[in-house]
């Protein structure tokens, strides 16, 4: 039995506990305007009705990596990981800090403030974010390489551009007609 549903925390955002002992890898789906306490809500794909967040050294951490329009996240890849060194009131309450963004040209560091008078280096890895494959790109995929396959390959590459492409006809139409080529081909050498 999974108990790992019953320790969720009950509230209106993400939360350390979320992220203490694993980290969220997820799609940024809006950026809007918070309060006067929390100016910047982050909604995430998979964590409805819960937002990120983010502390002021974190949303400098966003905009150094992707810049001040929030409306330009939208769609863009982060993970959060806990630290249960962040600080709050001169007692270590722990926090969520940014370990990874997608979109960005490499690996940075910014050095934050931790303290008054006291700077850290901050560092974000470059998040690898698979693009999903689309039925077109999957078709045009399935087109460039038909011709270096073998039979084997040929009937198991098929069968997977097929399943991507799904109830579209016209693609299925045309996958179909470079498969029965390619197999034509291979039939007579």
């Amino acid at each position: 039995m999974d108990l790992s549903r019953t320790i969720i925390p009950k509230s209106d955002q993400i939360n350390f506990e979320d992220v203490q002992t694993q980290s969220i890898t997820a799609v940024i789906k809006a950026v809007r305007a918070g309060n006067s306490e929390q100016p910047v809500f982050i909604d995430l794909e998979g964590y409805d009705g819960r937002p990120y967040k983010p502390s002021k050294s974190m949303r400098r951490v966003l905009i150094g990596g992707w810049g001040a329009d929030g409306h330009s996240w939208v769609g863009r890849s982060l993970t959060l990981v806990g630290d249960a060194s962040v600080r709050f009131g001169g007692v270590a309450v722990g926090g969520i800090k940014i370990h990874a963004m997608s979109d960005v040209e490499a690996d940075f560091s910014m050095m934050l403030s931790v303290s008054r008078g006291k700077r850290q280096e901050h560092r974000v890895r470059r998040l690898e974010v698979k693009q999903q494959a689309t039925p077109e790109k999957a078709l045009k995929w399935f087109s460039d390489n038909a011709l270096s396959m073998d039979a084997a390959k040929l009937d198991v590459a098929y069968n997977r551009t097929k399943g991507v492409i799904g109830n579209n006809d016209e693609l299925l139409c045309k996958l179909d007609e470079i498969h029965n080529l390619r197999k034509a081909d291979l039939a007579n050498s």
